[in-house]
């Protein structure tokens, strides 16, 4: 009798612990669960995160392209126009220089036909001062054109110095992106790790419990099974002190 009463204690202290041990385990897989859920949605967040700074990438780089181009073709034209207007400045000079800055112009001599017994008359005038009546007008239009290339130079430097500072922007805000998308990633894999680990830690702990529910399942099994001796011995054999 007293072997049974002792085999029974011990078997119901097993099956106490194997249940405890079964809830504690359900404890931590719930835990687990959550802790999955969790980690779950800050990945789908930061996964959304890459996917919105790489789409500003895109935008901002095509943007810069478009810029860029747009000021190449109208680099161009600044340039074009620049040597169209110092070859003309340079025609102009050379043709006033040779034909237009000093122009000498004397009258036609006309006959002489003097009367007889009179004296001649004076010699008809002539001017061979330098004709300039043109010259300031013609230099002029060169100085003109010297200021319209001056302008369009400075026109090409502005221009190029606005490219240059939006290149250095983009570049900025590129490498400022992409150090970002690069820790996203990163922390998308650390939290991915974590995940996975919970999620082994959930099949490993399910898989305890299992086991744990059997070996309850056999104790109580044993604790039924033996109930109806130990219950004789109880009533026909009453312990004595």
């Amino acid at each position: 009798k007293e072997q049974c009463e002792a085999d029974r204690a011990a078997d119901t202290r097993e099956a106490i612990a194997t249940s405890r041990a079964m809830d504690e385990l359900s404890d931590q897989i719930t835990a687990d669960r959550s802790k999955i859920a969790e980690l779950t949605a800050e990945i789908e967040a930061k996964t959304q995160q890459v996917a919105e700074t790489m789409q500003e990438l895109k935008e901002a780089t095509e943007m810069r392209e478009k810029e860029h181009a747009e000021w190449m073709a109208t680099d161009k034209d600044d340039k074009d126009a620049k040597t169209i207007v110092g070859n003309a400045k340079e025609v102009l000079a050379k043709f006033y220089s040779e034909n237009g800055l000093m122009l000498v112009q004397k009258s036609k001599q006309q006959p002489f036909v003097s009367a007889s017994g009179e004296a001649p008359p004076p010699p008809p005038p002539t001017w061979e001062a330098p004709y300039g009546g043109k010259t300031d007008e013609q230099q002029g239009i060169v100085a003109v054109l010297e200021m319209i290339m001056e302008d369009i130079q400075k026109d090409i430097t502005k221009s190029k110095e606005e490219d240059e500072a939006s290149e250095a922007l983009f570049q900025t805000s590129k490498a400022a992106m992409e150090t970002e998308i690069q820790d996203l990633e990163t922390s998308i894999s650390e939290l991915e790790g974590d995940k996975s680990e919970k999620e082994s830690a959930v099949t490993e702990n399910t898989a305890d419990r299992l086991g744990k529910k059997g070996e309850l399942g056999v104790v109580m099994q044993r604790i039924s099974d033996s109930e109806p001796g130990c219950d004789y011995y109880s009533i026909n054999y009453p312990l004595r002190v």
